[in-house]
């Protein structure tokens, strides 16, 4: 149901309450899957930032892990970004970090050296780096570093 939907039913049975007619009787919308699950991305307190390229050795193994992590399952406060310097275009790569809500802090954090091949947990209220996690953690390590940064966030 979309929000249009929703202010003309409201609508119509506020002029309905109005009148003297009897009002039909009227289920509240349901939220679909997508409309909570967006809900809980904005409500994320830390973003697990992937800088990758797919020329990169390091994003080679690193990247298969991240998924693997995304593969057990949402994590409560967290969503994952992926900002892609495959092209070696830094306005780009900013561009898409900024579309992200991340761009503050990952512009602080690099320093004007964007280095791929690492996963960086942002803190969103702050626009801070928490964390940087690189090739050589294994899954259970990385779901670890993500509850610790959400829990510090």
């Amino acid at each position: 149901m979309t929000f249009k939907t929703i202010i003309a039913a409201s609508a119509f049975l506020g002029l309905i309450a109005c009148s003297d007619a009897d009002a039909p009787t009227v289920s509240a919308p349901k939220l679909d899957a997508s409309v909570s699950a967006a809900a809980e991305v904005m409500a994320a307190k830390t973003k697990a930032v992937l800088i990758y390229a797919d020329w990169c050795g390091s994003c080679k193994i690193l990247d298969p892990k991240v998924k693997e992590a995304q593969g057990l399952g949402a994590i409560a406060g967290l969503d994952y970004v992926t900002l892609d310097y495959t092209e070696k275009d830094a306005a780009d790569f900013y561009a898409q970090a900024e579309a992200a809500g991340v761009g503050g802090a990952v512009t602080a954090y690099l320093n004007g050296t964007i280095k791929t091949g690492q996963l960086v947990l942002v803190d969103m209220d702050d626009q801070k780096v928490l964390k940087k996690i690189d090739k050589t953690y294994e899954v259970p390590q990385m779901i670890e570093a993500f509850k610790d940064a959400i829990a510090a966030s």
